[in-house]
């Protein structure tokens, strides 16, 4: 029998992913409690100017990841091994194909940078988003906690957490099954859109919402041409990486900034059409099949 179409498939899923969110929020504070931060709220652990703060974050990050995303994700990979869908079917693909598509969200950058930037400025604006977008400053401070430390051996963990691991285990959850499982009864536009707007409200995070729908549909995209769940965690990684040594190399207060201040126009345009290029040779290898 086909498991797609089994009536009480969709509420498996849902309990497997609703089963993985409590394990992520019973298990994952005990991180904290590891390294004795335990009871202390967010603000309190970042006033604390112990790099062990930074390690128990990161651990606390890794524990959510795996049991939210990572393993919920492989249980149904492994569940629907055995059954095919037809339009991921994988087509003839060379290591040209894996450079062309993993370059993509990076040639995005410019554009997805500059719609952000309207998407902040026009939520500014707005009085119940404005505390939202105030709130997101604190949020970055959380994130560069667990990136700067003085040791290599903590720098390595927090490259590893958040270019390799988050990248893997976001990619079996939101591409190796939610979209896969969209697939056997949508139309490919149609699996990925709505996987796209699944990875972006997955993130809980308004303000880089339209910045997290493109790349959401880009990875979905990547993950549709090449038939294979490898590639997008390769473009995934790819990009994390660019971000995570860009604010390296930035300092702190430049978390996730890729782009200069002022939008370079030619750039964007160039870099679009360059990708919008790349996705039309994609999309044409696809559809050969």
């Amino acid at each position: 029998m086909n498991v797609y179409k089994n009536r009480n498939e969709p509420f498996f899923f849902l309990v497997i992913i609703l089963g993985g969110s409590f394990a992520a929020i019973f298990f994952a504070p005990s991180a904290l409690k590891l390294f004795g931060f335990s009871g202390m709220s967010v603000t309190e652990i970042l006033e604390r100017p112990e790099e062990s703060a930074g390690r128990a974050l990161l651990l606390y990050q890794c524990i959510g990841s795996l049991l939210m995303f990572l393993v919920p994700g492989l249980i149904m990979i492994n569940r629907w091994k055995t059954h095919k869908i037809n339009t991921l079917e994988k087509p003839n693909w060379g290591w040209i194909n894996t450079i062309l598509t993993i370059i993509l969200l990076p040639l995005l950058l410019p554009f997805m940078d500059y719609l952000s930037s309207i998407w902040n400025n026009w939520g500014q604006q707005i009085p119940w988003l404005k505390g939202i977008f105030e709130q997101y400053n604190a949020n970055t401070q959380l994130i560069e906690k667990m990136i700067f430390f003085e040791h290599i051996g903590d720098t390595l963990f927090s490259f590893i957490v958040f270019v390799i691991f988050a990248a893997l285990s976001e990619e079996v959850f939101f591409r190796g099954t939610i979209q896969r499982f969209l697939h056997q009864s949508l139309k490919p536009g149609q699996a990925i859109l709505i996987g796209a707007l699944a990875f972006a409200l997955g993130h809980l995070n308004i303000v880089q919402l339209p910045f997290l729908l493109i790349a959401g549909g880009v990875l979905g995209l990547i993950y549709w041409v090449s038939g294979r769940l490898w590639v997008s965690v390769l473009a995934h990684a790819l990009h994390n990486g660019l971000t995570y040594f860009w604010t390296l190399s930035s300092g702190p207060g430049n978390y996730g900034t890729v782009a200069s201040t002022q939008t370079n126009y030619a750039l964007v345009i160039i870099s679009c059409s360059i990708a919008l290029a790349i996705i039309i040779k994609m999309v044409k290898t696809r559809k050969k099949i």
